[in-house]
C-alpha cells in the first residue's frame, strides 16, 4: 500500500522506509511539516512512543558515516484548531549537506522564490526535476538513516522579457534579438547585458505596444557579433550581441494591464514592471516562471506552447505546507539566550548577569540600541559575538560593522549619493539594505561603531525618521522608502535601489564613547534607542580551565527578533492591561518630575518602556522590577543633563521614587556629602526596587556636587 499526502509518500513494500519527501524549500530552511496520516510511521519508528502536544524529542539522522541533530516536535497551534508534527534541522551543517546534494532543487527555487517576503506562495519543483530524502527507521528510536536522492547538472530554463516595439517586426522576420554593446558615450547598459546571460532553451515574452505578442525559445546560446543587415543604418556600433530565437504567436494577444499589478507584486529582481504598472523603459528583462504562470492564468484562451507548461502548485493552506520558518515558542526564549550566553562565555568574552537578556528585549523592543561605554569594554564584540551565536553568516553579510568617521555631515555617508554622471553610488547601509531585503528570513546586524564621532542627528536623521514609519502590512513591518525611485537618475539603479526601504529583519546597534573628542545625543536620538551602558569591569575573569564542549551556533529565524508591537494598540488585552497600566501610573508619576526640568517624556517612550516590560514577562526573563529599573536607566535617565538647582531636586525625587518612601530628601539637600559615603549608598541600593538606577542617580549627583555640572555621559 502507498500513502501519498502533498511532498511525502510512504510504501509498504519498502522495508524500515517511514517516509519519502520530495525536496521543497522547507529542506534548506527549517526541515519538514509532516503530515498527520504519517505520524503513525514516525511513531512505529520510535518504538511506539508518540509525542504529546507542545513537546518534543532529540532526534540523529545519520547520512553516510555522519550524525547530525535534530529534533521531532509536535507543535502546538490550538488557535488553528489542529497540532502540527515538525522535523526540525538544528545545525548549519546539515542545512548545508541539503543544499549541497539538492544543488538543481536549491537554485531552482532560489530563482523564482517570490522576492516579496509577503508573498507565501511555494516554488514547487516539477516532478521531472525532482529530488527526494528518504528516511528509514533503524535500531534505535529517534534515530533515522537519510538516503538522498538527487538530479545532477539539470538546468532549468530562465525566463525573459524583451521590449521590442518598432523593431518587433524585424526581429520576428529574422528570428533574432539584438542589442549593442555599448552605446553612445561608450557605456552598457544592465538591460543590454542581460543578452550575455541568455541559453539555449531559455524561454522569451516579447511585448510590444501595450500587449504581449509573441512567446519564443531560444534556440542558441547568445553570442557576440557583428549585427544582422536588418541594423546596417543604426547609430548603434556595429559590433553587438546576437539570440536565435522561435517564435510562436500570443493570439489572442494579452494586454499589459490585465496582468502588470500581479506581475509588479512578485518584485522581480531587474523585472520589467515600474512601481506605477507600466514597462520600463529598456530592452531585455529578468522574469520568472510564477509570473509566466499568472500571465497563463490571465489568458486561457491563448494556445500556449507545451514548452511554456509549469506546474506550479498554489497550495491554499500555506501553514501545513511550510509554517514559520523555525518557530521559536515563547517558551523557547530563554533557552536560546541561555545558549547564546554560552557561545559568547566559549569565546572568552563575559559580560554582567542579565545582560544578554537586557540587549535582547532592548532589540526586541526597537530595532535601534546604543551601547555606551568606556573604551575597550566589549561593545562592538558583544554584538558580533551575538549575531555569530544567532547562526548568522558573517560572510554573507549578516554582520556588517561601519565605522563612523568625523567628517560625516549628512545622510549621503550612510546610504549613498549620485555622482556627476548620475550614478548611483551606495553607501554601506544601502548595500546592507538591499541584502537584507533580499533574505527576509534571517536577521541583518549593522554594527555602527564609534557612532557620535560624528554628529548622529545630521548623518542617521534620516534613518530615524524612517524607522518612525514603521507600520502593518498584512504580516509584515514596512517603512516608508529611504530611498526614492525618483531621486535616482539611471534606470539601472531604479531597478536595485529604487524605493529601498528599511526591512523588518535589521537591527541597529551604536557604539559610542563618550569623551571630549564626541558628540552628545539629542533628545530625538535617546527617544529612539534603549541606551546600554558598559561601565561595570571585572579584570579577574578567566577563561575556564576545563571547558564545556563546545556549542555550535544554532540559526535563529528573524521572528526570534522581530517586534510583535508597534503601537500599544497591538499589546494592549485582558491579559496585558494589568501590566500596561502599572507601568503607566510609574511613568506618570516620573513625567510629574520630569516636567520641573522639561525632560519628560511623550508616548513613544511610554509605549517602548511596556514593550520591554511585555516581553520581559512573557519569555519569563527578568523580574517586573528589574525590567522596570533598566528602563528608567536606559530610556529616562539619558535625557537629564545641567547645572542648576532644579536638576539637583529632580534627581533627588527620582532616587525617592527609586528607593520608596524611606529615602527622605531634605537630609540629602542640607548635606549632599551623604551621596559621597559608600557605607550609606550600598545602603539605599540594598532597599530599593530599582538599585542600578539608585546607583546611577547618585553618581549623577556626585558629579553635580564636585563640578556643577551633571550629564547621565559623565558620571
Amino acid at each position: 500500500m502507498i500513502t501519498q499526502v502533498r511532498s511525502w509518500t510512504h510504501d509498504d513494500s519498502i522495508p524500515n522506509l517511514i517516509g519519502r519527501k520530495k525536496v521543497d524549500w522547507s529542506i534548506f530552511e527549517y526541515g519538514s511539516t509532516i503530515p498527520n496520516d504519517f505520524k503513525v510511521y514516525f511513531s512505529q519508528a520510535n518504538g511506539g512512543e508518540e509525542i504529546i502536544k507542545g513537546s518534543g524529542k532529540q532526534v540523529t539522522l545519520i547520512y553516510g558515516d555522519q550524525h547530525y541533530s535534530a529534533s521531532l516536535r509536535n507543535v502546538d497551534q490550538s488557535s488553528a484548531g489542529r497540532e502540527t508534527l515538525q522535523l526540525r534541522f538544528h545545525s548549519t551543517e546539515i542545512k548545508g549537506l541539503m543544499v549541497s546534494v539538492f544543488k538543481s532543487s536549491y537554485k531552482y527555487i532560489t530563482e523564482r522564490k517570490p522576492k516579496d517576503p509577503g508573498n507565501k506562495k511555494q516554488v514547487n519543483v516539477p516532478d521531472e526535476l525532482a529530488e527526494y530524502i528518504e528516511f528509514y527507521s533503524t535500531d534505535s528510536p529517534f534515530t533515522y538513516e537519510m538516503k538522498l536522492i538527487s538530479v545532477d547538472d539539470i538546468e532549468m530554463p530562465n525566463i525573459w522579457w524583451v521590449n521590442q516595439g518598432s523593431n518587433l517586426n524585424k526581429e520576428h522576420e529574422e528570428g533574432i534579438l539584438r542589442a549593442p554593446l555599448v552605446g553612445k558615450g561608450g557605456r552598457s547598459l544592465y538591460h543590454w547585458d542581460t543578452m550575455d546571460e541568455v541559453k539555449k532553451g531559455d524561454i522569451i515574452l516579447h511585448y510590444a505596444n501595450g500587449s504581449l505578442r509573441y512567446i519564443s525559445k531560444v534556440t542558441e546560446d547568445s553570442i557576440n557579433t557583428k549585427m544582422p543587415s536588418s541594423m546596417s543604418n543604426s547609430m548603434l556600433n556595429e559590433q553587438g550581441r546576437l539570440i536565435r530565437t522561435e517564435y510562436f504567436p500570443i493570439e489572442p494577444n494579452i494586454p499589459l494591464i490585465s496582468f502588470s499589478k500581479e506581475i509588479l507584486n512578485l518584485n522581480i529582481y531587474q523585472g520589467p514592471i515600474h512601481s506605477g504598472g507600466g514597462v520600463k523603459q529598456g530592452y531585455l528583462f529578468r522574469f520568472s516562471i510564477r509570473g509566466l504562470n499568472i500571465i497563463q492564468s490571465h489568458s486561457p484562451n491563448v494556445a500556449w506552447p507545451e514548452f511554456t507548461r509549469f506546474e506550479i502548485d498554489d497550495y491554499e493552506d500555506w501553514d501545513e505546507v511550510e509554517p514559520i520558518q523555525t518557530i521559536i515558542e515563547d517558551g523557547e526564549v530563554a533557552a536560546v539566550l541561555s545558549k547564546i550566553k554560552v557561545y559568547i562565555q566559549q569565546q572568552g568574552f563575559y559580560y554582567p548577569p542579565h545582560l544578554i537578556e537586557n540587549f535582547y528585549l532592548s532589540l526586541k523592543t526597537k530595532p535601534f540600541v546604543i551601547l555606551a561605554g568606556v573604551s575597550g569594554t566589549g561593545k562592538t564584540r558583544l554584538i558580533k559575538l551575538f549575531a555569530e551565536a544567532m547562526g548568522a553568516n558573517l560572510d554573507n553579510g549578516q554582520y556588517t560593522q561601519i565605522p563612523v568617521r568625523p567628517d560625516w555631515s549628512d545622510p549621503s555617508d550612510l546610504i549613498g549619493y549620485s555622482d556627476l554622471t548620475g550614478k548611483f553610488r551606495p553607501g554601506p547601509l544601502a548595500k546592507v539594505l538591499l541584502k537584507a531585503t533580499q533574505y527576509p528570513g534571517k536577521p541583518y546586524f549593522i554594527c555602527l561603531d564609534e557612532m557620535n564621532l560624528a554628529r548622529v542627528e545630521h548623518y542617521f536623521s534620516d534613518m530615524l525618521s524612517i524607522l518612525e514609519t514603521q507600520e502593518w502590512q498584512d504580516d509584515r513591518i514596512v517603512t516608508a522608502p529611504i530611498i526614492y525611485e525618483e531621486s535616482l537618475v539611471q534606470d539601472e539603479d531604479r531597478v536595485v535601489y529604487g524605493n529601498l526601504s528599511i526591512p523588518e529583519n535589521l537591527y541597529l546597534i551604536g557604539t559610542v564613547n563618550m569623551d571630549e573628542t564626541t558628540h552628545p545625543f539629542s533628545k530625538k536620538v535617546l527617544d529612539r534607542a534603549n541606551t546600554i551602558e558598559f561601565n561595570d569591569i571585572y579584570l579577574p575573569q578567566f577563561p575556564e580551565e576545563e571547558p564545556q564542549a563546545r556549542l555550535s551556533p544554532e540559526p535563529a529565524p528573524n521572528q526570534f527578533l522581530r517586534s510583535d508591537y508597534l503601537r500599544l494598540v497591538d499589546a494592549y488585552n485582558a491579559d496585558t492591561k494589568a501590566l500596561i497600566t502599572k507601568t503607566t501610573e510609574a511613568l506618570v508619576r516620573i513625567n510629574n518630575i520630569l516636567e520641573e526640568i522639561h525632560a519628560h517624556v511623550g508616548f513613544r517612550t511610554r509605549d517602548a518602556v511596556c514593550f520591554y516590560l511585555l516581553y520581559s514577562q512573557r519569555y519569563k526573563l527578568l523580574s517586573e522590577e528589574e525590567a522596570l529599573d533598566r528602563q528608567l536607566l536606559q530610556k529616562i535617565l539619558p535625557r537629564i543633563q545641567g547645572s542648576s538647582a532644579s536638576i539637583r531636586r529632580a534627581l533627588l525625587k527620582l532616587m525617592r521614587e527609586c528607593v520608596g518612601s524611606s529615602f527622605v530628601i531634605k537630609d540629602y539637600l542640607e548635606n549632599g556629602d551623604l551621596l559621597l559615603e559608600e557605607r550609606k549608598l550600598n545602603e539605599l541600593i540594598n532597599q530599593a526596587k530599582y538599585p542600578q538606577s539608585v546607583k546611577k542617580i547618585a553618581s549623577m549627583l556626585r558629579r553635580l556636587e564636585e563640578d556643577g555640572f551633571t550629564s547621565y555621559w559623565l558620571s
